[in-house]
């Protein structure tokens, strides 16, 4: 499995997080973990993961209602393995009739975890063409949803990476306020405030990796400007 795929591993038991997590990074994930059910929907609204590893019985929200979240509410396509030492047929049931992909029960095999992961995220993007986008020093995955910069992974939260993702689709392009308006928020449109803070979440996540591409055109909206050494 190539490095920097990105799970969200939602566990309770502090042990069993702490080596799952341990055994993925030394496999090349990139692990956030969330030990109860409120954690991992906050995480889900601000990152893209390539896999989301459940377990089922959370403090506060249970598993099944994360993954309701995921399916039904979020609608998110992203893989799913269900974690838990549950092993009853009924609770199998109900993860598959909730859009679980996988379902593994405890005790198990760090090994085989990881290799059901890896087989879900290549069932996921097996039909996918490059997803790849480059502009300057950015490179931007669309499949995983990994953003870098000279190589190096940057974090960003979800808007801050569907803004980045709007620039590098129509590059030097201008984008206007109310066109950003649509695409983030749809039919509930929130203040031009909103979208100047998360510009600015934007370009201060850049900043950090001295990249100053975003450039305001005042009165229309903002655009990448050219990449380092292009005239």
């Amino acid at each position: 499995m190539s490095t920097h795929k990105r799970i969200l591993l939602v566990e309770d038991e502090i042990s069993i997080a702490a080596n799952v997590c341990s055994y993925l990074e030394k496999k090349g994930y990139m692990v956030d973990v969330a030990y109860e059910g409120h954690a991992a929907i906050s995480l889900l609204d601000q990152y893209a993961f390539d896999t989301v590893v459940l377990d089922l019985g959370l403090p506060g929200k249970s598993g099944f209602d994360v993954l309701q979240y995921i399916r039904d509410l979020a609608m998110l396509s992203t893989p799913v393995v269900i974690l838990t030492a549950r092993d009853a047929l009924q609770d199998k049931l109900t993860g598959f009739s909730l859009g679980t992909d996988d379902y593994l029960t405890k005790p198990f095999s760090l090994s085989e975890l990881e290799a059901r992961i890896s087989a879900l995220i290549k069932r996921a993007t097996g039909n996918v063409a490059n997803p790849v986008r480059r502009w300057g020093q950015i490179e931007i995955n669309t499949r995983s949803h990994i953003v870098a910069i000279k190589g190096v992974p940057v974090h960003l939260t979800r808007k801050s990476y569907d803004i980045l993702s709007t620039f590098l689709q129509h590059p030097g392009e201008v984008i206007t306020k109310e066109r950003f308006e649509s695409l983030l928020w749809a039919d509930d449109p929130k203040s031009s405030d909103a979208l100047r803070s998360q510009i600015h979440l934007l370009r201060k996540a850049l900043a950090e990796h001295d990249c100053d591409v975003i450039e305001t055109v005042h009165g229309t909206g903002w655009r990448l400007g050219k990449p380092a050494g292009q005239s």
